[in-house]
């Protein structure tokens, strides 16, 4: 128990960076969602910063 720390809130978001959901192929874990998705799931919500899915 000598070694815990507290963590920062960006830093334990870095750590967890969620649950990579189904269908997706790049996942951006600090910001918590999928950049790029497959084509059976192209339809889903993208990243603001993501290129348009065709």
């Amino acid at each position: 128990m000598k070694n815990m720390r507290k963590l920062q809130k960006g830093e334990l978001k870095t750590i967890k960076g969620g649950i990579i959901p189904i269908g997706c192929n790049n996942w951006d874990p600090r910001k918590r969602c999928c950049r790029e998705w497959d084509a059976e799931h192209s339809g889903n919500a993208t990243c603001a910063d993501s290129p348009p899915s065709f």
